[in-house]
Protein backbone atom coordinates (compact mmCIF):
# COMPACT_ATOMS: atom_id res chain seq x y z
CA UNK A 1 0.00 0.00 0.00
CA UNK A 2 1.14 3.51 -0.76
CA UNK A 3 0.50 5.97 2.06
CA UNK A 4 0.66 9.74 1.68
CA UNK A 5 1.44 11.89 4.73
CA UNK A 6 1.64 15.67 4.77
CA UNK A 7 4.66 17.33 6.35
CA UNK A 8 4.62 21.10 6.16
CA UNK A 9 3.95 21.94 2.52
CA UNK A 10 5.34 18.68 1.17
CA UNK A 11 3.84 15.21 0.93
CA UNK A 12 5.71 12.06 1.93
CA UNK A 13 4.84 8.89 0.05
CA UNK A 14 5.52 5.67 1.93
CA UNK A 15 5.18 2.03 0.88
CA UNK A 16 3.97 -0.41 3.55
CA UNK A 17 2.80 -4.00 3.22
CA UNK A 18 -0.98 -4.40 3.29
CA UNK A 19 -0.83 -7.17 5.88
CA UNK A 20 0.90 -4.84 8.35
CA UNK A 21 -1.95 -2.32 8.34
CA UNK A 22 -4.88 -2.74 10.73
CA UNK A 23 -6.49 0.29 9.14
CA UNK A 24 -6.09 3.79 7.76
CA UNK A 25 -8.06 5.94 10.19
CA UNK A 26 -9.78 8.84 8.51
CA UNK A 27 -13.17 8.90 10.20
CA UNK A 28 -16.49 8.65 8.38
CA UNK A 29 -16.93 9.94 4.88
CA UNK A 30 -18.12 13.54 4.88
CA UNK A 31 -17.90 15.57 1.72
CA UNK A 32 -16.58 19.12 2.04
CA UNK A 33 -19.22 21.79 1.60
CA UNK A 34 -18.74 24.64 -0.90
CA UNK A 35 -17.60 28.01 0.39
CA UNK A 36 -20.78 29.56 -0.97
CA UNK A 37 -22.87 27.21 1.17
CA UNK A 38 -20.92 28.24 4.26
CA UNK A 39 -21.47 31.90 3.34
CA UNK A 40 -25.22 31.21 3.16
CA UNK A 41 -25.21 29.46 6.56
CA UNK A 42 -23.41 32.42 8.11
CA UNK A 43 -25.75 34.98 6.56
CA UNK A 44 -28.92 33.09 7.54
CA UNK A 45 -27.69 32.45 11.08
CA UNK A 46 -26.71 36.06 11.70
CA UNK A 47 -29.99 37.34 10.25
CA UNK A 48 -31.91 34.99 12.54
CA UNK A 49 -29.94 35.47 15.73
CA UNK A 50 -28.53 39.01 15.83
CA UNK A 51 -30.53 41.68 17.72
CA UNK A 52 -32.89 44.00 15.84
CA UNK A 53 -31.14 47.08 17.22
CA UNK A 54 -27.70 45.94 16.08
CA UNK A 55 -26.97 49.41 14.66
CA UNK A 56 -26.89 50.79 18.20
CA UNK A 57 -24.87 47.94 19.73
CA UNK A 58 -21.16 47.80 20.47
CA UNK A 59 -19.96 44.61 18.73
CA UNK A 60 -17.01 42.29 19.32
CA UNK A 61 -16.17 39.61 16.77
CA UNK A 62 -13.92 36.92 18.29
CA UNK A 63 -11.77 34.91 15.86
CA UNK A 64 -9.10 32.16 16.18
CA UNK A 65 -5.38 32.87 16.26
CA UNK A 66 -2.76 31.49 13.89
CA UNK A 67 -2.92 27.98 15.42
CA UNK A 68 -6.39 27.54 13.85
CA UNK A 69 -5.74 28.50 10.24
CA UNK A 70 -7.71 25.44 9.11
CA UNK A 71 -10.93 27.25 10.10
CA UNK A 72 -10.25 29.65 7.19
CA UNK A 73 -10.91 32.90 9.00
CA UNK A 74 -9.39 34.73 6.05
CA UNK A 75 -12.30 33.48 3.94
CA UNK A 76 -15.25 33.55 6.36
CA UNK A 77 -14.64 36.41 8.81
CA UNK A 78 -15.23 38.88 5.93
CA UNK A 79 -18.59 37.17 5.29
CA UNK A 80 -19.48 37.71 8.96
CA UNK A 81 -18.48 41.38 8.94
CA UNK A 82 -20.21 42.14 5.62
CA UNK A 83 -23.39 40.44 6.85
CA UNK A 84 -23.32 42.45 10.09
CA UNK A 85 -22.94 45.61 8.05
CA UNK A 86 -25.93 44.66 5.89
CA UNK A 87 -27.93 44.22 9.08
CA UNK A 88 -27.00 47.77 10.08
CA UNK A 89 -23.95 47.27 12.30
CA UNK A 90 -21.58 50.23 12.28
CA UNK A 91 -17.95 49.25 11.71
CA UNK A 92 -17.03 52.17 14.00
CA UNK A 93 -18.81 50.27 16.77
CA UNK A 94 -17.10 46.97 15.95
CA UNK A 95 -13.80 45.37 17.02
CA UNK A 96 -12.31 42.07 15.84
CA UNK A 97 -10.49 40.31 18.68
CA UNK A 98 -8.01 37.47 18.11
CA UNK A 99 -8.52 34.82 20.81
CA UNK A 100 -4.96 34.12 21.91
CA UNK A 101 -5.60 32.23 25.11
CA UNK A 102 -2.04 32.05 26.44
CA UNK A 103 -0.41 32.07 22.99
CA UNK A 104 1.91 34.85 21.86
CA UNK A 105 0.55 37.94 20.13
CA UNK A 106 0.00 37.59 16.40
CA UNK A 107 2.03 40.14 14.43
CA UNK A 108 -0.08 42.82 12.73
CA UNK A 109 1.21 41.91 9.27
CA UNK A 110 -0.39 38.48 9.73
CA UNK A 111 -3.86 39.78 10.59
CA UNK A 112 -5.12 39.32 6.98
CA UNK A 113 -4.36 35.57 7.29
CA UNK A 114 -6.77 35.41 10.21
CA UNK A 115 -9.45 37.97 9.35
CA UNK A 116 -9.06 38.68 5.63
CA UNK A 117 -7.86 41.89 4.01
CA UNK A 118 -11.38 43.38 3.88
CA UNK A 119 -11.83 43.19 7.66
CA UNK A 120 -8.41 44.69 8.30
CA UNK A 121 -9.50 47.73 6.26
CA UNK A 122 -12.96 47.90 7.84
CA UNK A 123 -12.65 47.52 11.62
CA UNK A 124 -9.87 47.42 14.24
CA UNK A 125 -8.24 43.98 14.57
CA UNK A 126 -6.54 43.42 17.92
CA UNK A 127 -4.97 40.63 19.96
CA UNK A 128 -6.75 39.65 23.17
CA UNK A 129 -5.26 41.02 26.38
CA UNK A 130 -3.53 37.85 27.64
CA UNK A 131 -0.94 39.19 30.15
CA UNK A 132 -1.82 42.88 29.72
CA UNK A 133 -3.63 43.52 33.01
CA UNK A 134 -4.45 47.08 32.00
CA UNK A 135 -6.81 45.70 29.33
CA UNK A 136 -8.61 43.18 31.56
CA UNK A 137 -11.97 43.61 33.32
CA UNK A 138 -13.06 41.48 36.28
CA UNK A 139 -16.40 39.77 35.59
CA UNK A 140 -16.71 37.53 38.64
CA UNK A 141 -15.45 34.33 40.28
CA UNK A 142 -16.63 30.78 39.49
CA UNK A 143 -17.66 28.29 42.17
CA UNK A 144 -14.31 26.54 41.67
CA UNK A 145 -12.46 29.77 42.43
CA UNK A 146 -11.49 30.91 38.92
CA UNK A 147 -11.30 34.70 38.57
CA UNK A 148 -12.97 35.60 35.28
CA UNK A 149 -10.82 38.39 33.84
CA UNK A 150 -11.79 39.27 30.28
CA UNK A 151 -10.30 41.39 27.52
CA UNK A 152 -11.90 44.82 27.99
CA UNK A 153 -12.97 45.27 24.37
CA UNK A 154 -15.06 42.08 24.68
CA UNK A 155 -16.29 42.88 28.21
CA UNK A 156 -17.62 46.22 26.93
CA UNK A 157 -19.41 44.71 23.91
CA UNK A 158 -23.21 44.53 23.91
CA UNK A 159 -23.31 41.68 21.40
CA UNK A 160 -20.58 39.14 20.69
CA UNK A 161 -20.09 37.11 17.54
CA UNK A 162 -17.71 34.14 17.79
CA UNK A 163 -16.20 32.47 14.74
CA UNK A 164 -14.18 29.29 15.05
CA UNK A 165 -13.93 25.57 14.56
CA UNK A 166 -14.95 22.73 16.84
CA UNK A 167 -12.42 19.94 17.41
CA UNK A 168 -11.56 17.32 20.00
CA UNK A 169 -9.50 18.88 22.80
CA UNK A 170 -7.34 17.03 25.32
CA UNK A 171 -8.33 19.28 28.24
CA UNK A 172 -11.70 20.88 27.56
CA UNK A 173 -13.15 17.80 25.83
CA UNK A 174 -13.92 19.87 22.75
CA UNK A 175 -12.36 23.07 21.50
CA UNK A 176 -14.54 25.75 19.99
CA UNK A 177 -17.73 27.50 21.04
CA UNK A 178 -17.57 28.71 24.62
CA UNK A 179 -13.80 28.17 24.65
CA UNK A 180 -13.17 31.08 22.27
CA UNK A 181 -14.78 33.34 24.87
CA UNK A 182 -13.19 31.75 27.92
CA UNK A 183 -10.30 31.04 27.97
CA UNK A 184 -9.86 32.46 24.44
CA UNK A 185 -10.06 36.17 25.33
CA UNK A 186 -9.43 35.79 29.08
CA UNK A 187 -6.42 36.95 31.06
CA UNK A 188 -3.40 34.70 31.46
CA UNK A 189 -3.87 34.15 35.21
CA UNK A 190 -7.55 33.26 34.77
CA UNK A 191 -6.61 30.67 32.17
CA UNK A 192 -4.03 29.06 34.46
CA UNK A 193 -6.61 28.86 37.27
CA UNK A 194 -9.08 27.14 34.97
CA UNK A 195 -6.60 24.76 33.42
CA UNK A 196 -5.14 23.79 36.81
CA UNK A 197 -8.35 21.80 37.25
CA UNK A 198 -6.83 19.31 34.79
CA UNK A 199 -4.76 17.87 37.67
CA UNK A 200 -5.95 15.90 40.67
CA UNK A 201 -4.68 16.62 44.18
CA UNK A 202 -1.62 14.39 43.66
CA UNK A 203 -0.42 16.18 40.53
CA UNK A 204 -1.65 13.48 38.16
CA UNK A 205 -3.96 14.18 35.17
CA UNK A 206 -7.67 14.12 36.13
CA UNK A 207 -9.26 11.02 34.52
CA UNK A 208 -12.20 12.96 32.99
CA UNK A 209 -10.01 15.69 31.52
CA UNK A 210 -9.66 14.21 28.06
CA UNK A 211 -10.80 14.37 24.46
CA UNK A 212 -14.55 14.21 23.74
CA UNK A 213 -15.51 14.35 27.44
CA UNK A 214 -17.68 17.25 28.63
CA UNK A 215 -19.82 15.86 31.47
CA UNK A 216 -17.84 15.57 34.69
CA UNK A 217 -14.84 17.31 33.15
CA UNK A 218 -14.00 20.02 35.73
CA UNK A 219 -12.17 22.19 33.20
CA UNK A 220 -15.16 22.26 30.85
CA UNK A 221 -17.67 22.82 33.64
CA UNK A 222 -15.64 25.76 34.95
CA UNK A 223 -15.46 27.20 31.40
CA UNK A 224 -19.23 26.93 31.02
CA UNK A 225 -19.83 28.67 34.33
CA UNK A 226 -17.43 31.49 33.37
CA UNK A 227 -19.17 31.95 30.02
CA UNK A 228 -22.59 32.11 31.69
CA UNK A 229 -21.25 34.98 33.79
CA UNK A 230 -19.88 36.82 30.78
CA UNK A 231 -23.06 36.42 28.73
CA UNK A 232 -25.52 37.26 31.53
CA UNK A 233 -26.14 40.78 30.19
CA UNK A 234 -25.29 40.46 26.51
CA UNK A 235 -26.11 38.42 23.43
CA UNK A 236 -23.82 36.00 21.61
CA UNK A 237 -23.95 34.39 18.18
CA UNK A 238 -21.64 31.50 17.32
CA UNK A 239 -20.51 30.73 13.77
CA UNK A 240 -19.11 27.20 13.91
CA UNK A 241 -17.21 25.10 11.39
CA UNK A 242 -15.76 21.59 11.63
CA UNK A 243 -13.31 19.78 9.38
CA UNK A 244 -13.31 16.15 8.26
CA UNK A 245 -10.44 13.67 8.35
CA UNK A 246 -8.77 15.41 5.40
CA UNK A 247 -8.92 18.82 7.00
CA UNK A 248 -11.78 20.12 4.81
CA UNK A 249 -14.81 21.91 6.21
CA UNK A 250 -17.81 19.55 6.15
CA UNK A 251 -20.06 21.30 8.68
CA UNK A 252 -21.12 24.88 9.33
CA UNK A 253 -23.77 26.25 11.64
CA UNK A 254 -24.61 29.68 13.07
CA UNK A 255 -26.89 30.58 15.95
CA UNK A 256 -27.15 30.59 19.74
CA UNK A 257 -23.85 29.66 21.38
CA UNK A 258 -24.63 26.49 23.36
CA UNK A 259 -27.02 24.89 20.87
CA UNK A 260 -24.67 25.58 17.96
CA UNK A 261 -21.69 24.25 19.90
CA UNK A 262 -23.37 21.04 21.07
CA UNK A 263 -24.78 20.32 17.60
CA UNK A 264 -21.31 20.82 16.13
CA UNK A 265 -19.77 18.49 18.74
CA UNK A 266 -22.22 15.74 17.76
CA UNK A 267 -21.43 16.25 14.07
CA UNK A 268 -17.72 16.14 14.81
CA UNK A 269 -18.04 12.87 16.70
CA UNK A 270 -20.03 11.34 13.84
CA UNK A 271 -17.29 12.12 11.34
CA UNK A 272 -14.00 12.47 13.23
CA UNK A 273 -13.95 9.53 15.60
CA UNK A 274 -12.59 6.24 14.28
CA UNK A 275 -13.75 3.04 16.05
CA UNK A 276 -11.05 0.38 16.38
CA UNK A 277 -11.43 -3.26 17.48
CA UNK A 278 -7.93 -3.53 18.92
CA UNK A 279 -4.98 -1.31 19.62
CA UNK A 280 -2.00 -1.47 17.29
CA UNK A 281 1.63 -2.42 17.72
CA UNK A 282 2.43 0.84 15.95
CA UNK A 283 0.80 4.06 14.80
CA UNK A 284 2.09 6.32 12.06
CA UNK A 285 0.43 9.70 12.10
CA UNK A 286 0.75 13.13 10.56
CA UNK A 287 -0.40 16.35 12.18
CA UNK A 288 -1.87 17.22 8.78
CA UNK A 289 0.48 19.60 7.01
CA UNK A 290 1.28 23.30 7.15
CA UNK A 291 -2.04 24.51 8.56
CA UNK A 292 -1.63 22.36 11.68
CA UNK A 293 2.05 21.38 12.07
CA UNK A 294 3.84 24.74 12.22
CA UNK A 295 4.95 24.18 15.83
CA UNK A 296 5.42 21.15 18.07
CA UNK A 297 3.29 22.66 20.84
CA UNK A 298 0.19 22.53 18.63
CA UNK A 299 1.19 19.37 16.71
CA UNK A 300 1.21 17.50 20.04
CA UNK A 301 -2.59 17.28 19.66
CA UNK A 302 -2.00 14.79 16.85
CA UNK A 303 0.31 12.89 19.19
CA UNK A 304 -2.36 12.59 21.90
CA UNK A 305 -4.95 11.42 19.39
CA UNK A 306 -2.60 8.90 17.79
CA UNK A 307 -1.70 7.36 21.15
CA UNK A 308 -5.36 6.36 21.63
CA UNK A 309 -4.83 3.62 19.00
CA UNK A 310 -1.57 2.26 20.44
CA UNK A 311 -0.72 -0.68 22.71
CA UNK A 312 1.42 -0.08 25.77
CA UNK A 313 5.09 0.13 24.75
CA UNK A 314 4.10 0.33 21.08
CA UNK A 315 5.83 2.48 18.46
CA UNK A 316 4.39 5.82 17.36
CA UNK A 317 5.76 8.07 14.64
CA UNK A 318 4.63 11.70 14.49
CA UNK A 319 5.21 13.52 11.20
CA UNK A 320 5.14 17.31 11.73
CA UNK A 321 7.39 19.85 10.03
CA UNK A 322 7.48 22.32 12.95
CA UNK A 323 8.65 25.20 10.76
CA UNK A 324 8.23 27.58 13.72
CA UNK A 325 10.05 25.27 16.13
CA UNK A 326 8.71 24.38 19.57
CA UNK A 327 5.99 27.03 19.55
CA UNK A 328 6.44 27.76 23.25
CA UNK A 329 9.74 28.23 25.07
CA UNK A 330 8.48 27.01 28.46
CA UNK A 331 6.94 23.90 26.93
CA UNK A 332 10.31 23.08 25.34
CA UNK A 333 12.25 23.84 28.53
CA UNK A 334 10.02 21.66 30.73
CA UNK A 335 10.09 18.85 28.17
CA UNK A 336 13.88 18.79 28.15
CA UNK A 337 14.37 19.37 31.86
CA UNK A 338 11.81 16.88 33.20
CA UNK A 339 11.65 14.15 30.57
CA UNK A 340 13.25 11.74 33.06
CA UNK A 341 11.46 13.10 36.14
CA UNK A 342 7.76 13.78 35.44
CA UNK A 343 6.82 13.51 39.14
CA UNK A 344 8.86 16.63 39.91
CA UNK A 345 7.05 18.50 37.14
CA UNK A 346 3.66 17.32 38.44
CA UNK A 347 4.49 18.59 41.93
CA UNK A 348 5.64 21.90 40.48
CA UNK A 349 2.34 22.29 38.66
CA UNK A 350 0.39 21.78 41.90
CA UNK A 351 1.96 24.89 43.38
CA UNK A 352 2.03 27.01 40.22
CA UNK A 353 0.10 25.79 37.19
CA UNK A 354 0.90 26.87 33.67
CA UNK A 355 -0.45 25.35 30.48
CA UNK A 356 2.82 24.83 28.55
CA UNK A 357 4.27 22.86 31.48
CA UNK A 358 1.11 20.77 31.69
CA UNK A 359 1.29 19.92 27.98
CA UNK A 360 4.95 19.00 28.52
CA UNK A 361 3.90 16.70 31.38
CA UNK A 362 1.35 14.97 29.16
CA UNK A 363 3.93 14.52 26.38
CA UNK A 364 6.46 13.12 28.85
CA UNK A 365 3.82 10.68 30.07
CA UNK A 366 3.43 9.41 26.49
CA UNK A 367 7.20 9.26 25.98
CA UNK A 368 7.48 6.99 29.03
CA UNK A 369 4.66 4.67 27.93
CA UNK A 370 5.47 4.39 24.21
CA UNK A 371 8.43 4.48 21.86
CA UNK A 372 7.87 7.71 19.96
CA UNK A 373 9.71 8.93 16.90
CA UNK A 374 9.51 12.43 15.41
CA UNK A 375 10.02 13.27 11.75
CA UNK A 376 10.28 17.05 11.63
CA UNK A 377 12.49 20.01 10.85
CA UNK A 378 14.34 19.66 14.16
CA UNK A 379 17.93 18.43 14.19
CA UNK A 380 18.76 15.02 15.61
CA UNK A 381 20.30 16.62 18.70
CA UNK A 382 17.24 18.78 19.39
CA UNK A 383 14.83 15.89 18.76
CA UNK A 384 16.61 13.57 21.16
CA UNK A 385 17.04 16.30 23.76
CA UNK A 386 13.24 16.50 23.93
CA UNK A 387 13.00 12.74 24.44
CA UNK A 388 11.90 11.66 20.94
CA UNK A 389 13.69 9.29 18.59
CA UNK A 390 15.00 11.10 15.52
CA UNK A 391 13.48 9.86 12.26
CA UNK A 392 14.66 11.32 8.97
CA UNK A 393 13.74 8.55 6.51
CA UNK A 394 10.17 7.41 7.16
CA UNK A 395 10.38 4.59 4.62
CA UNK A 396 13.33 3.03 6.45
CA UNK A 397 11.55 3.47 9.78
CA UNK A 398 8.46 1.66 8.48
CA UNK A 399 10.49 -1.34 7.26
CA UNK A 400 11.75 -1.97 10.80
CA UNK A 401 8.30 -2.03 12.41
CA UNK A 402 7.03 -5.31 13.88
CA UNK A 403 3.40 -6.39 14.13
CA UNK A 404 0.44 -4.51 12.73
CA UNK A 405 -0.80 -0.98 13.26
CA UNK A 406 -2.64 2.07 12.06
CA UNK A 407 -2.01 4.98 9.73
CA UNK A 408 -3.64 8.31 10.67
CA UNK A 409 -2.97 10.84 7.88
CA UNK A 410 -4.70 13.74 9.70
CA UNK A 411 -4.28 12.88 13.37
CA UNK A 412 -5.03 16.46 14.44
CA UNK A 413 -8.63 15.79 13.35
CA UNK A 414 -9.19 12.07 14.04
CA UNK A 415 -9.76 10.53 17.46
CA UNK A 416 -9.48 6.69 17.60
CA UNK A 417 -12.05 5.10 19.91
CA UNK A 418 -11.29 1.59 21.16
CA UNK A 419 -14.05 -0.93 21.72
CA UNK A 420 -11.99 -2.59 24.45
Amino acid sequence: MQVRLKKGRETLQIAIADDKIEGVLSGSAAAPIPAETIDAVIEEGLHRHCPDDIAARKMAVIIPDDTRLWARGDRYVPTIVKTLQKLGADSQNMVIVIALGTHADVAEERFPELAGAYCCRTAPVINSANRNRARLDFIGRTSRGTDVLLTREVAEAEHIVIFGGVLHHMIAGFGGGRKYLFPGVAGYDSIQQNHSLALDETGLPHPLVRQACLEGNPVNEDIEEACDMVLQDRGCTYVSVAVNGEGEIFHARAGELRDTFMTSCRKLNEVCTAPIDRKGDFVICSAGGHRTDGQLYQASKALFNGAEALKHDGCLLLVAECTDGHGNARFADMLKRHRNDPAALGNKLLTGFDMPSYIALRVIDLLRRYRIGLCSGFSQEETEEMGFSYVQDVSSYVKKLDGTGYIIPFAENILPVSAS
